[in-house]
């Protein structure tokens, strides 16, 4: 993962922050970020909460995602960093290679997925499935409305089975599987959603 890292300072990544028109068209209640490469990408909570987001076709991109997102729909993403805050419903993520995600939500469902990194609050145990060489922390995305999105999401945040992952193609009973493994604390990663004025 480490060679994969990006920094929104790199020259090469472009920050934009796209219209309310741009995300919501032709669908208004679904949000699309798509064939994007190399860009820096922020959205707000007013541009995201209550909405089904798809973010598909994807290299080498930061997406981050402010605020309640109703459910979040990924798929096909190369060395890509999503952080999204609190999501009221599922996040299903699909053909993703050699990211790290961040995501709070009540269930998780990964397909097809390789050297992926999550980091994540669930109220129900994660699923994976023809996955390989993944790994799960907590989730530690921290902004200043954090709280008040978790509250209004609905999820239990005592309620918490980042670890407890169910692996689809490993089911015997009192063997780990070796898809998986937890990401040890000294090498777990922090983000933030509150993002600093030099990326505007």
């Amino acid at each position: 993962m480490e060679q994969m890292q990006m920094s929104v300072q790199d020259e090469k990544v472009k920050t934009k922050f796209p219209t309310n028109e741009q995300l919501n068209s032709p669908k208004t209640d679904t949000v699309n970020v798509t064939n994007k490469h190399d860009e820096f990408i922020h959205l707000e909570s007013e541009q995201v909460n209550g909405k089904d987001v798809a973010i598909e076709n994807l290299e080498h991109c930061e997406i981050f995602l402010k605020g309640i997102p109703s459910s979040v729909q990924i798929k096909n993403l190369l060395g890509c960093v999503i952080i999204v805050g609190p999501c009221s419903r599922t996040v299903n993520i699909d053909e993703c290679h050699q990211c790290e995600f961040a995501v709070a939500c009540r269930q998780l469902n990964v397909h097809t997925s390789d050297e992926c990194d999550f980091y994540v609050h669930i109220n129900a145990r994660p699923i994976i499935e023809g996955c390989h060489h993944c790994r799960f922390a907590p989730y530690t995305v921290e902004y200043q409305s954090k709280q008040r999105d978790i509250a209004q999401s609905g999820l239990v945040w005592t309620i918490d089975y980042w670890d407890n992952v169910v692996d689809s193609n490993h089911m015997i009973p009192g063997v780990h599987s070796p898809n998986w493994e937890t990401i040890e604390e000294e090498e777990r990663k922090g983000w933030s959603l509150d993002v600093p004025k030099h990326c505007y």
